[in-house]
């Protein structure tokens, strides 16, 4: 009887180990998110855009150093292009035109914590990936519907070596992936700069540059509306000039909950007949109201207009939900 006791002492203090020892799912999400701006290594990446038409692949040859990350795409049709992220600037560099074009950046409110708010992380498996162990987590909507994510974690710096990327639908439409890594790289400073005897510009359209609503509709204009409604979980990211074929100048609100958007486009109708619809958004699903719909890669597209202006909302998100945001725009 003392030696059962003792087995099932033992086995209860095997158990309580192993439930030490298994990663929390959230933490290792946190992990990975700061491993970008800590680690230093160079590596071949491969990223797939899945398409209706079918997958779009590329390599990439990726260098990390204090939080600065500089992409060489080896696709012939992109002609060597280079860009170089630090941080609040984004450099694009043309070796056909020996040009850097510079953009500042306005970073995205979509920290860790509102991932982690609005999406539940699940540790699911633990596998090895370029010899190394790795947690492969995956972050769901903690309500309602909306787009997923699978990562695959190296355990002992945190980088993700895989990210799935999924719709609502569940259906995937990205995926980036090492294919090799050097841990032991130490990238050369000169790499995140711009070439000594380059041409530097600042690029034409800063579509990411940080608009004031009222500096914004001076620009447009006309009053740049923000929606009375919005699902919950999401935060203003900011107001945005854009430039979009065959339409007038556009003012770009967006909206984001960590891993989901909603871009919302205002710019005034052409005058004439067929008021110029611009270019087509994607398959016409039908029309409620003074509303149109439409599907796109980019998700749900409703569409109004009203008073002179073009209202176009996009999001990964059910039609009924968009439907509550345009009509929020009064």
């Amino acid at each position: 009887m003392r030696r059962l006791w003792a087995i099932g002492i033992l086995l209860v203090m095997a158990v309580g180990s192993a439930f030490a020892q298994r990663p929390d799912a959230a933490q290792r999400v946190r992990t990975a998110y700061q491993a970008e701006s800590r680690l230093r290594l160079s590596g071949v990446m491969r990223t797939t855009t899945v398409l209706q038409t079918g997958e779009v692949s590329s390599e990439v040859v990726v260098y990390r150093k204090g939080g600065m990350t500089r992409y060489e795409y080896r696709a012939p049709e992109l002609g060597g292009l280079v860009l170089i992220d630090r941080g609040e600037t984004l450099i694009r560099l043309n070796p056909a035109t020996r040009t850097a074009t510079v953009e500042s950046v306005h970073r995205s409110p979509a920290t860790v914590d509102l991932v982690l708010k609005n999406y539940q992380p699940s540790l699911v498996a633990r596998e090895q990936m370029l010899g190394r162990q790795v947690d492969v987590v995956t972050l769901k909507p903690r309500r309602g519907s909306g787009p997923s994510r699978k990562m695959w974690i190296d355990r002992q710096t945190g980088l993700v070596l895989r990210t799935e990327q999924y719709n609502s639908a569940g259906k995937l439409v990205s995926r980036s992936v090492y294919l090799s890594v050097d841990w032991n790289a130490n990238p050369e400073d000169s790499l995140f700069t711009v070439p000594a005897g380059w041409k530097q510009v600042e690029s034409p359209v800063q579509s990411e540059r940080h608009w004031e609503k009222a500096e914004l509709s001076a620009r447009l204009g006309f009053t740049v509306r923000e929606p009375g409604y919005v699902p919950p979980g999401f935060v203003l990211d900011g107001f945005h000039l854009v430039y979009r074929p065959n339409t007038l100048p556009s003012a770009h609100i967006r909206y984001v909950d960590g891993l989901n958007s909603i871009s919302i486009f205002e710019h005034r109708c052409p005058p004439g007949p067929g008021r110029g619809r611009g270019f087509q958004w994607g398959r016409r699903m039908g029309r409620r109201g003074n509303c149109e719909f439409f599907t796109s890669n980019e998700g749900n597209v409703v569409v109004k207009e009203s008073s002179g202006i073009r209202f176009i909302v996009v999001g990964d998100l059910p039609e009924a939900e968009l439907q509550k945001v345009i009509d929020s725009l009064r």
